[in-house]
């Protein structure tokens, strides 16, 4: 076990004494450290936004309910005359398109959606070259290309120009998903910041060639993955919200959904093949079900070790 496990675990033991053992209070405190201790949100505007949560789920339950004062209340043992206050004020914040007390990251979550877009839109067969640049002799197109690592997928390199609209496409096809009062403007920031991401993860790589006096990127990944913590936090926040959606539709038993778990023993040399073997598979999978224009659907999942009761 490697020290930060051990710490972990530690850690575990002594919250353990203080906070209810339960999975519901162990969501809480999840969520409390995923949000603050690494997503770097303030302690403030958690409490804010827990009770901007609240506000919505006995709002949710006002609605179910028949907007039956009274028994929303009861169920949730708040006074009628609190649950009135609550219920103007979210439809006050819904009728004026007013944005509640939450944590809002204001990072855009489609950048898996890149090296797919890039393929598309810019396709390279084999026997055409990567790089479409004027000026270049076939000898020097070859050296650009063979600066590339090893694996990289088969796409045009592109310039700087290319590469920027690119990705303001891949953000005007997000945003057009989303609620008008939702969408958030292109700006040079987030374009800059887009960039950092996808070269910081490796997606993407810039070639900087004595060649060519203007930088080139090249697709250097099939799949956008953050590398450091700060990266693989705000995926986790998406993938956790996500996933409690998904499984509240689960629970109530629609069409469409399936609830996956597996709990086994394996050889610790052989854990790392089994779950290269398992990304194989799952994509394999999904690109023999998708179908341009067909119902949205997504797969998502962890694995790792399981912890002994």
């Amino acid at each position: 076990m490697s020290q930060q496990s051990e710490i972990a675990l530690k850690l575990r033991q002594e919250l353990s004494k203080v906070v209810d053992n339960s999975p519901a209070d162990w969501i809480l405190l999840h969520l409390a450290m995923g949000t603050m201790k690494m997503g770097g949100h303030r302690y403030g505007a958690f409490l804010d936004a827990a009770t901007t949560a609240a506000k919505l789920a006995i709002y949710s339950t006002f609605i179910e309910q028949g907007e039956n004062i009274r028994k929303t209340g009861f169920l949730y043992h708040v006074e009628p005359k609190r649950v009135k206050a609550i219920v103007k004020e979210i439809q006050t914040a819904i009728a004026d398109g007013q944005s509640l007390k939450s944590l809002n990251s204001k990072e855009p979550y489609y950048l898996i959606a890149v090296p797919f877009l890039w393929q598309e839109r810019f396709p390279c067969q084999d026997q055409e070259p990567q790089v479409t640049l004027p000026g270049l002799t076939p000898g020097e197109r070859k050296a650009i290309e063979d600066s590339l690592p090893p694996g990289s997928p088969k796409a045009r390199i592109l310039d700087q120009v290319e590469f920027n609209e690119l990705i303001e496409m891949l953000h005007d096809l997000s945003q057009a998903e989303l609620p008008e009062s939702q969408r958030m403007p292109f700006s040079d920031a987030l374009m800059l910041h887009i960039k950092f991401r996808l070269l910081h993860a490796g997606t993407v790589i810039q070639i900087d060639s004595p060649l060519v006096d203007i930088p080139l990127f090249a697709l250097a990944s099939e799949s956008y993955a953050p590398k450091d913590e700060r990266e693989r936090v705000f995926a986790m926040i998406d993938d956790v919200a996500r996933y409690f959606s998904i499984l509240q539709s689960w629970v109530r038993n629609e069409e469409g959904v399936l609830r996956g778990i597996e709990v086994f023993d394996i050889d610790l040399e052989r854990r790392q093949e089994a779950l290269q073997e398992l990304d194989t598979l799952l994509r394999a999978w999904a690109d023999k079900y998708h179908q341009e224009g067909g119902f949205p659907m997504v797969l998502q999942f962890a694995a790792g070790t399981r912890e002994y009761e």
